[in-house]
């Protein structure tokens, strides 16, 4: 392995557990962040660190930026990240090699290449895969858990658009021993968005069945504990991901509607996420037929 030299820009969970691993690895890493209390107990730490106007260094190989990307009145807010990005393409400007910058905060598809790379490219005056290079790695961190989650991640997905950025990558992540999947930048982008959107639906849809189950006396736990052995969509990791088009056959769509009249009907209650799942693959059926 390679050692390099990381700085990790965003110092919140994700940005410290992802440094203090890789400094476990054997990497240098340093820290930027405008929040100086962050900065002074990271510095107790025994890393390098300062404030996010100078992105500390231009020698650093890599640029691994974790800063947070809130969603204001339903739109994500750019502002913060792009604050940083800026800062970094200054820096880089100065730099005498070609650094790879990692964006590992959670951005709608199409970001890095549409507006992050822009920005770079027009504060550094170099061009991207000339200059420097970019790179999408989601992180799937828990907060409460975000350092044993690092070390031992179940899965490592790095969006790359070029071999040589991709290989540099893996190997920063091989010691860690998870499976590894390469993809294209903007398929990262999407895939940490899917991860999040699913783990949400699944949420909601038990919430939605508890309520139900909750109404009628019965014991929603035990329930729910045999339908996660019982399903197929939980216990095979492939069901419904492939594409196969509207579910049909014999029970899905008689039962789906079936029970949502019956808890309407019976209940007095609606069930929104799957009044929408109905819809959502009557719609997929009606753009077949119409486009056949």
């Amino acid at each position: 392995m390679t050692p390099q030299k990381i700085t990790i820009i965003g110092s919140g969970f994700v940005g410290k557990a992802t440094g203090r691993g890789f400094r476990a690895l054997g990497h240098d890493v340093s820290f930027v962040d405008i929040n100086t209390v962050i900065l002074e107990s990271l510095t107790k730490e025994g890393f390098d660190s300062c404030t996010m106007g100078g992105v500390c260094s231009s020698d650093r190989d890599i640029y691994m930026v974790t800063v947070m990307t809130p969603t204001i009145d339903d739109h994500l807010d750019y502002r913060f990240i792009e604050s940083a990005i800026t800062s970094l393409g200054r820096v880089i400007k100065k730099s005498t090699h070609r650094p790879i910058i990692i964006i590992r905060s959670t951005v709608l598809p199409g970001s890095i290449e549409e507006r992050f790379v822009k920005i770079l490219e027009a504060e550094s005056e170099k061009k991207v895969g000339v200059g420097f290079d970019v790179a999408m790695n989601p992180e799937f961190l828990r907060q409460v858990h975000a350092d044993e989650d690092f070390v031992h991640p179940w899965i490592v997905v790095l969006g790359t658009n070029n071999i040589e950025t991709a290989k540099v990558l893996e190997e920063l992540y091989q010691p860690l021993g998870a499976p590894i999947v390469h993809m294209t930048v903007k398929e990262a982008e999407m895939m940490k968005y899917v991860h999040n959107l699913f783990n949400a639906d699944k949420i909601a849809f038990f919430n939605e069945m508890r309520e139900v189950g909750q109404k009628i006396g019965v014991d929603t736990d035990k329930v729910f504990q045999t339908v996660i052995k019982s399903a197929e969509g939980s216990w095979n990791h492939e069901y419904g991901v492939k594409n196969f088009g509207p579910f049909g056959g014999t029970c899905l769509p008689k039962d789906t509607r079936a029970f949502l009249t019956w808890t309407y009907e019976n209940l007095h209650k609606k069930l929104p996420l799957l009044h929408g799942v109905i819809r959502s693959n009557q719609n997929l059926k009606d753009k077949i037929y119409f486009e056949e």
